[in-house]
């Protein structure tokens, strides 16, 4: 099967030790209208990154377009020191960022895997989202060979948009997901929600314009930007982690309200995503380290 082996720079420090399973990361996605898998393994801090592209099409005339998107998924292009900088005022938050040195953001490289992953994973367990994710790939997607491994890979929006309902429902999906499903895919190959379209708009046009399609709520319209587009300043004020734990961090005595969380984040204007992942990332922290 067609591979490519990359090398991805990046402004340090990075640690992908932050996403890792089992000392790499594996990521499946569209690209120009094929199928990919990328591996990623980095084994010291700061260390070189190596991607390992697979496909069942030939990735020759793609490498450039892979290494872009190698660079999304990293945040390469992301400096660590406009952050710290951005927070300096706010000392709480910067003692928690750096208590977790090299970590970034984790993005997808393509919106529609964002969207379709977000909504089958809605209201269901992470191990029931799993099961429909690999029934839908293995119905309607492509399965990759990545090295030994045969990974699949979910439908892309083409497939999903002409898919019927009822199809989409003998993968897993409930009817009201399907027709969801159906739906964004459509808007996405119409252009309604085209990547470009979205990146030219504000943070709040862009939660809008995704909210406006039917599953995709304002906490799915968030995420999609942080992790999807790459937005470095959205704030999902509601997320009840985040709520947890700025009442952890601040030593709060009760949740602050999504109009307190968003009081609060304004600190950190122009690198709200990057507070938001942290502030995720610090409920797994001991809570003598974090206050």
């Amino acid at each position: 099967m067609p591979s490519k082996e990359l090398r991805i720079d990046y402004i340090a420090p990075y640690d992908l030790n932050f996403h890792s399973e089992s000392g790499g990361v594996r990521r499946s996605f569209w690209l120009k209208g094929r199928p990919v898998v990328l591996d990623l393994e980095q084994h010291a801090f700061n260390g070189p990154i190596r991607a390992h592209a697979h496909s069942n099409e030939s990735l020759d005339d793609v490498e450039a377009d892979l290494i872009r998107a190698a660079r999304h998924l990293i945040s390469a292009d992301d400096n660590l020191a406009d952050f710290h900088a951005a927070i300096v005022a706010d000392e709480r938050m910067a003692r928690l960022a750096t208590q977790l040195p090299g970590l970034k953001p984790f993005r997808t490289p393509d919106l529609w895997t964002t969207l379709l992953r977000s909504l089958v994973s809605q209201q269901i367990s992470g191990s029931a989202a799993r099961s429909i994710r690999d029934k839908l790939a293995i119905r309607f997607g492509k399965r990759v060979w990545a090295g030994e491994e045969l990974v699949p890979v979910l439908p892309d929006a083409p497939t999903v948009a002409n898919a019927s309902v009822e199809d989409l429902k003998s993968a897993g999906l409930s009817t009201r997901k399907a027709e969801y499903a159906n739906g964004i895919a459509r808007a996405l190959l119409d252009g309604v929600i085209a990547p470009e379209i979205l990146s030219a708009m504000s943070p709040d046009e862009a939660i809008t314009r995704l909210a406006e399609l039917r599953g995709i709520g304002i906490w799915t319209a968030e995420c999609t930007l942080l992790f999807g587009l790459g937005d470095r300043d959205v704030l999902p004020a509601d997320d009840l982690g985040v709520r947890k734990a700025i009442a952890r961090l601040y030593g709060m005595e009760a949740m602050p309200s999504p109009a307190e969380v968003r009081r609060l984040g304004e600190q950190w204007n122009g690198w709200k995503s990057y507070a938001t992942v942290y502030l995720w990332r610090s409920l797994e922290l001991p809570e003598n380290v974090t206050v």
